[in-house]
């Protein structure tokens, strides 16, 4: 005869941060999650993606959590692919560990009695990342192309910061994936908006050694089909709005990927050549091609840097001496006479790179190199608010005169 399988005791195991133990043990561990409401547990109202497993959102006195209930094995891969995950710098959330709850139950009897075994139940346990929505929410909405870019631009920067640290998601979805308005910092420009993606689901992710483009071709493509995916639930659920994922989208997604993917790239090997983080530095660098004109004008600096002090210096010295002579002085000087605000959007580092491209072109077409100054005219004239040009450009133009040095050609002033 089949028995019941009552729980006989509830042992309850901590393996977290001790910042959050004394939190964690006022819960009511000893029932399953979906019952705390019953126990007096203040749930939090979150919306949220599909999960296969149960989760719920709590409020203790001093933070908010979310529990995951699943077993003891994933639950510590888990916690470890969160930890890694933030290490590399990656959007993801914040573990605060693993709780166990041992279950002893009665078997079925036998000749020799009624033998116990034992169950353990574990729960993941992170931090509630505040203010944000499950990509699948925010496409319950109704959101132009251009509107859906930026989210394909944040979701495709969280795959390009996960490939270029030889690690797959594994269960690459809308469903597992949360995006966020954050502030940013940005070197020479100030605090920034910008939308970022989370990692929301780490039991699958792998961290590899290395990644092969099959490798991350098959997860892009996986994707896909969890965007089909969505689409597809959206029109059983009867939700009256468009497409979610058309072609254009998965086009632009994958585009934006590659272009993300190879500036990265080119950034690593500059950051093991020279032990300079151009992001961190100089701002986001997202276009390739800026990276190797980055690259380009560094060596020019690096030629004329060994002229004037007559002997070899290393690419890292140039950086450094490049970095301390000529841009953050002329960045500075974006900032503070306001140029910036005559081009909404530019970082100083796209600004200074376009700059210097209008320069190549302007002096390509004139047969001799026209300066950084004339280039910095007609560079505004094209792009800047016109009115606003033209009184910081009479502010500035001595002093870049005076920083790139008037008299030397190396910069055509």
């Amino acid at each position: 005869m089949e028995l019941e399988h009552p729980i006989l005791s509830a042992p309850i195991q901590f393996l977290v941060d001790p910042i959050f133990l004394e939190d964690l043990r006022g819960l009511p561990w000893h029932v399953p999650i979906a019952e705390w409401r019953l126990h007096g547990v203040r749930i939090l109202d979150i919306k949220r993606g599909v999960s296969r497993h149960v989760v719920t959102f709590v409020k203790t006195p001093r933070f908010s959590f979310c529990i995951k209930e699943i077993s003891l094995e994933v639950s510590k891969k888990e916690v470890y692919n969160y930890e890694t995950l933030l290490l590399n710098g990656i959007h993801t959330l914040v573990p605060v560990g693993t709780v166990t709850r041992e279950e002893a139950t009665i078997g079925s009897s036998t000749v020799i009695g009624r033998p116990y075994e034992r169950t353990i139940v574990a729960h993941t346990v992170t931090l509630l990342v505040e203010k944000v929505l499950p990509d699948s929410e925010l496409y319950i909405r109704k959101f132009s192309f251009e509107s859906r870019k930026v989210i394909w631009d944040a979701v495709a920067e969280l795959f390009v910061e996960l490939h270029t640290n030889s690690i797959l998601w594994g269960d690459a979805s809308l469903a597992n994936t949360l995006v966020k308005f954050e502030k940013i910092d940005v070197p020479f420009v100030g605090k920034k908006t910008v939308l970022k993606a989370y990692l929301a689901d780490a039991e699958t992710v792998e961290i590899l050694p290395s990644l092969s483009r099959e490798q991350r071709d098959a997860e892009i493509t996986y994707f896909f089909e969890s965007m089909d995916g969505m689409n597809e639930s959206l029109r059983i659920g009867g939700m009256p709005r468009d497409v979610l994922s058309t072609e254009a989208d998965k086009e632009y997604f994958r585009t934006r990927y590659d272009v993300l993917f190879a500036a990265e790239e080119k950034k690593k090997e500059f950051f093991r050549q020279t032990s300079f983080s151009m992001d961190e530095v100089l701002g986001r660098v997202s276009n390739p091609a800026y990276v190797d004109m980055f690259l380009n004008h560094i060596e020019e600096h690096k030629w004329y840097l060994a002229e004037r002090l007559g002997h070899e210096v290393t690419l890292a010295q140039a950086t450094d001496d490049w970095f301390t002579t000529i841009y953050a002085p002329l960045c500075k000087l974006f900032r503070a006479e306001g140029v910036l605000d005559c081009f909404p959007g530019k970082t100083a580092a796209e600004l200074y790179i376009e700059i210097m491209t209008n320069k190549y072109f302007l002096s390509k077409q004139a047969g001799t190199d026209v300066g950084m100054v004339q280039a910095m005219y007609d560079y505004a004239d094209k792009f800047g608010a016109v009115e606003a040009t033209k009184t910081f450009m009479a502010k500035i133009t001595d002093t870049m005169k005076s920083l790139l040095g008037f008299t030397s050609t190396r910069y055509g002033t």
